[in-house]
Formats: structure tokens, sequence, C-alpha cells
């Protein structure tokens, strides 16, 4: 890897690329795929990895922000990639991890750097750590992503807390690309702690366990709507999990019910969930061995965490509901080119504001209860939509659920579930309606009704697309 990146930094060189230029990445999780981040950080660059499923409108957002000098990308994303920048006029130069017409093959930027040139190749010195050394982009779930800057400080702090991932002692698998910042610090983590890493394809259930069985996994990492289809897949009693010592699960909150289960299929192994935000370089919060299912643990190290009134900024005590502010050493500068939304987000005494509705309790564990924006109002009432879907999750039959609102003429909105089946197994509308309308208050009822579709929308970092749901729900809207 070292010798690789060397050289791919060498031929970033002769291209003129240099200190402060953006280097994008647009690829799966494949042997190569990290090398131009490594060569990209010796030689100075700002590395930022786009989503290589994205399609050609949003390879032109990201074009159109970041400007990158050049971009490497699998064969996959090349043609969007080449659409866009036509559109945009733009000119970058395209590598392409195998071979697309018009591109530069990876296996060529390898090429032509004599001995000496790799033997005598040097780092760009950084003189302050603190200038930005990526840019991630947000999970997108309200609006366009936009560009986090992280510092070369986060990435030193990552690299530094090893230990609280006991990364060295682990066959680690992860299926995060390196678009989220779990596939990027992770594979950083693995590198620094001399760790052999799986590289797997795609997710699906069957793959882990596959996978877990047989190379010995025993640290996995799996978003919060993996980890629900994980644990409804019918197969796992057909595998030896037993190697499996740590499950962690992030991106959103994982339900007391699928924690639950989780627990009950992998006795062996410990299930874990954890809170961060791209924009907080990482994690805030995380549960240690004893923590209640379906919080997210306990403030980490060095970091802070505050609830407040959202209306009048007080600080609320325990078992209080409102936004969840933080601070942690790796905050992010700020989002690239956008100061209006930086200061949305960034108060002048540093606390992040995150969006997110929480309490915490006497023990001072953190309980996420829905993102600020999502709460439903119903003639007046205030409706959290994960009350509903914890309700709907807990039904054998249901895969995801995710509820939003659809306009209402007289009423302001009604909740409108939308939902995915577990494989052959079935469950009603009307059965689904019912059971809310038989355990939760009177408001809460689905009067918007339930739709099941075949799969719900994702983001391009995991999460289910509430803005998608939100779009077909107002064209169902009556008018």
């Amino acid at each position: 890897m070292l010798d690789r990146a060397i050289k791919c930094a060498l031929w970033m060189k002769k291209q003129g690329a240099t200190k402060g230029d953006i280097i994008a990445l647009s690829t799966h999780n494949h042997l190569d795929s990290f090398i131009p981040y490594i060569a990209g950080l010796f030689i100075g660059a700002t590395i930022n990895p786009w989503n290589h499923e994205m399609n050609t409108s949003l390879a032109r957002h990201f074009m159109g922000l970041t400007r990158p000098k050049i971009i490497f990308a699998n064969e996959e994303s090349a043609g969007i990639i080449m659409e866009a920048a036509k559109i945009e006029l733009f000119h970058p130069k395209v590598v392409v991890f195998g071979n697309y017409l018009g591109t530069i093959p990876f296996s060529a930027v390898l090429q032509g750097h004599s001995e000496s040139e790799v033997a005598n190749f040097e780092c760009t010195n950084i003189a302050n750590i603190k200038e930005t050394s990526t840019i991630l982009f947000s999970s997108g779930t309200t609006g366009l992503p936009k560009g986090v800057q992280l510092s070369h400080e986060v990435i030193v702090s990552c690299l530094e807390n090893l230990e609280s991932f006991r990364f060295k002692s682990v066959i680690p698998l992860w299926f995060s690309s390196l678009y989220w910042i779990s596939g990027t610090m992770l594979s950083l983590k693995s590198i620094s702690g001399q760790t052999k890493r799986i590289i797997a394809p795609q997710f699906d259930p069957q793959t882990v366990c596959e996978v877990v069985e047989k190379y010995k996994v025993t640290w996995l990492m799996l978003s919060t709507s993996m980890a629900n289809r994980f644990v409804r897949y019918n197969g796992l009693h057909n595998y030896d999990l037993s190697s499996l010592s740590l499950l962690l699960v992030g991106g959103a909150t994982l339900k007391q019910e699928s924690q639950d289960a989780l627990n009950e299929h992998l006795p062996h192994t410990t299930v874990l969930q954890a809170y961060g935000m791209t924009e907080l370089g990482g994690l805030v919060a995380a549960q240690t061995l004893d923590s209640t299912s379906g919080s997210c643990g306990v403030v980490i190290p060095n970091s802070e965490i505050k609830i407040i009134d959202p209306d009048t900024g007080k600080i609320l005590g325990a078992n209080q509901n409102g936004e969840l502010c933080a601070k942690t050493p790796t905050v992010m500068n700020g989002y690239y080119k956008n100061p209006e939304a930086t200061r949305e987000i960034l108060d002048a005494d540093g606390w992040l504001h995150s969006g997110d509705l929480a309490y915490y309790n006497e023990k001072g564990e953190v309980f996420i209860i829905d993102r600020l924006k999502e709460i439903i109002k119903y003639r007046g009432h205030q409706i959290t939509p994960t009350e509903i879907e914890n309700l709907l999750q807990a039904h054998p039959a249901v895969l995801e659920v995710a509820v939003v609102s659809i306009p209402h003429p007289t009423d302001d909105e009604h909740p409108i579930a939308f939902v995915s089946k577990v494989p052959h197994k079935e469950v009603s509308a009307e059965e689904l309606i019912l059971r809310v309308e038989n355990n939760l208050l009177d408001v809460y009822k689905l009067r918007g009704g339930v739709k099941f579709l075949p799969k719900l929308p994702h983001t391009h970092s995991g999460k289910i697309s509430r803005k998608d749901l939100k779009a077909m729900a107002n064209s169902m809207a009556v008018k």
C-alpha cells in the first residue's frame, strides 16, 4: 500500500496537484480504493469522497461545490462523472479503477516512476494541523448534502484513539464506503492498527453471515438499517457466528426492540450502539456493557452534551425533552462554501446544534426521540414518528418502517406509515392501523394510512430517506 500510495502521489504531483487542491474519490471498497486517499494526504491535498451510486444530478452538485482537480472513480460511476462534467463544462482528470473510455486507468498512474523517485519521496509538510484535510458530505436527509470540512487534527485524533475500538486485536468487517465517515475513519484505523481487514461485497444479510463464518470476523459494524435487516434474516441460525464478539450499530437510532432481538440471536456478541455526526468528526456518545437497551449510551471522553429548549435555548435537566447540542475536540471546521449553514448549526460558543430531539436519564444515558424537523403536527398536537415506528417495527412481518406527515386541509398533518415487509411474511394495512389505534393515544392514529413498498428509499449514507417519502406523501395528499 505504501509503495502504491507513493507512486500515486508522485503521479498527482506530476499532474500539478499540490497542497490545498481537492482530490475526489468515487468508488466502492476494494484493495486499491484507499490508495488515492493516502496519496492525497501525502501531498497535502484535500480529500473529498463521493457516493459511487450517485445519479447525474448529485454528481453535478458534488462537482459544482468542490471542483476537484482529479477524480478517482470506479467503472460504475465513471459514466455519471463524465456526463456531469460535460454538462458543467468542467474538465477534471478522471482516473478509473479498471477501464472506461476517455479516462486514465489507475494501473497507468502507478507506472513510470523511478526507484529513486519512490525511495526519496517526502510528504508535504502540514504547518497548521487545523487546516482541512477531508471534505465529507452530510447525510442529505433534508436537502442536498453539504460539504463537512474535517481537519488534519481530526485524522490524528482518529489514529490516536485506536484503543477505544480495540482495533489491534480484531478481525473487522464493515460495509461503509469512504463516502461515510465510518468508512474513512475505520480504514485509517485498520491501517495504523496493522489490522487484517475483510473487504466484502455489497451488504446483504446472507453475505454478512457467510463472511463472518468463513473469516472468523470478530468486530462488525452495521448501519441501523442494515442491523434491522440483518436481525430479521431467517437464515441466521444456519451459520456459525460465534467468532463475532462485538457488533457496533450507528447512523440512526436502533430501536430497543431491534437491539433486544440482536442480543437474543447473537448470544456470544456484545451489541452496542453509538451516536455521532459527520459534523462532530465522529462519535459523541456510545453504549457500555451495562447500558440500557435502545439508548445511545453515555458521553465519550473529552466530549460534552447538553439538552436545550429549542425555543428559548434554556439548558434542561434529566428526563426533559429538548434539542441535543454537543461539543467535541473533532468538530468540523464548517460547511464548505456555506457560511450561512455553518452559523445555523454551530453557535458562537462552539456548541453544535444537532437538530435531534433527545433527553438523558439519571444515569447520563442519552436517548434520541426524533428529528425536530420530523415532528408531525395534528390539530395542535405534536406527534413523534418514532413512537409509532417503534410499535410497528416490533411486528414480526415488518422489515423497515418510516412514519412521515401527509398534509391535510383542516388537521394540519396526518401520520402515514411507509412499510417494507419481511420476505415470506404477511401483514395487512388494517392490522397495522389497528395496532397503533389500540396501543397509542388517539392523536397518533395512522390517519394517513399505511403504504407498502418493496423497499424503502435510502440516502447515500444508508439512512431511510424521509425526504423522498415526504415527497411521495405530498403527492398523495387530498387537495
